[in-house]
């Protein structure tokens, strides 16, 4: 004989109260399932500097128009510097430097340049003036320089004047002896390096298929960096890829919002 509970009974009614509680627990797991697993989140971080603004105003603001959060490297001592930065910065895009340094063939052709001849004053001097003739700069990368980012004493310099103004710095990577990054993070400097440079070849299928290899790196580490520059081919391809990233589920951001990410990645090779 089946015994019926008691309705009134303390153990009917908690067995009731945890009924009901597991019934609407199920039901809310039951809600946000759905809206969980659609949300994938990106599966990866891509930033793409375009270096050397500031000689053609036509293109640099043609290149500043894509619709994409691209970060602009500005060189200081050319005639639309100021111009492109504050026109970079109308159109709420990142603005950093590119500081000419010398390279293993000399001198750069610009002005301001940092050479291995310079001592310590001289190098926070010229970064200061650079610093002054692009507005708006958040940080600084290194235009050729594959002479200068090889000596650890010059790059200490560099770091310490970027310390004190909070800028961060990215390594454009033009000799594979930079010590650059290390002495950064030796300075407490956010720091990121170059993976791929997308237009070293200025043709447009070379440019393609850089920017594939681009989107295979971060979709195997997780980020990836690439560097152009303001030519026709280079935004032409732009233009036409660029679009190809939200497909693939990448996120383009700002060369400044993967710091955190890749600083840690840094620090512990």
């Amino acid at each position: 004989m089946r015994l019926l509970a008691n309705k009134n009974s303390t153990a009917y009614q908690q067995k009731t109260s945890a009924q009901a509680f597991i019934l609407l627990l199920f039901v809310l797991m039951s809600c946000s399932t759905p809206a969980m697993s659609g949300d994938k989140g990106p599966k990866a971080t891509i930033s793409i500097i375009i270096d050397d603004l500031g000689y053609r105003l036509k293109e640099g603001r043609e290149v500043i128009d894509l619709h994409a959060q691209l970060s602009y490297a500005v060189l200081p001592n050319t005639p639309y510097s100021r111009q492109l930065a504050r026109y970079a910065q109308k159109k709420g895009k990142e603005v950093i430097l590119h500081m000419p340094m010398q390279s293993m063939l000399g001198e750069a052709a610009e002005t301001g340049v940092l050479v291995v001849d310079m001592d310590e004053k001289a190098v926070v001097a010229a970064m200061q003036l650079a610093f002054s003739r692009v507005p708006y700069a958040v940080g600084m990368n290194n235009h050729q320089g594959s002479l200068l980012t090889r000596h650890p004493g010059h790059m200490a310099w560099v770091m310490k004047e970027l310390s004190k103004n909070d800028y961060f710095f990215v390594d454009s990577r033009t000799s594979t002896q930079s010590v650059a990054g290390k002495m950064a993070i030796e300075q407490g400097v956010p720091t990121i390096s170059r993976d791929i440079f997308l237009d070293h070849k200025v043709d447009a299928q070379n440019i393609k298929s850089q920017f594939e290899r681009l989107i295979q790196l971060a979709l195997k580490e997780g980020h990836a960096v690439g560097i152009g520059h303001p030519h026709a081919e280079t935004i032409s391809v732009l233009r036409e890829m660029l679009p190809l990233l939200k497909a693939e589920n990448i996120d383009l951001v700002p060369i400044s919002n993967q710091l955190p990410t890749k600083l840690v990645l840094v620090e512990h090779r």
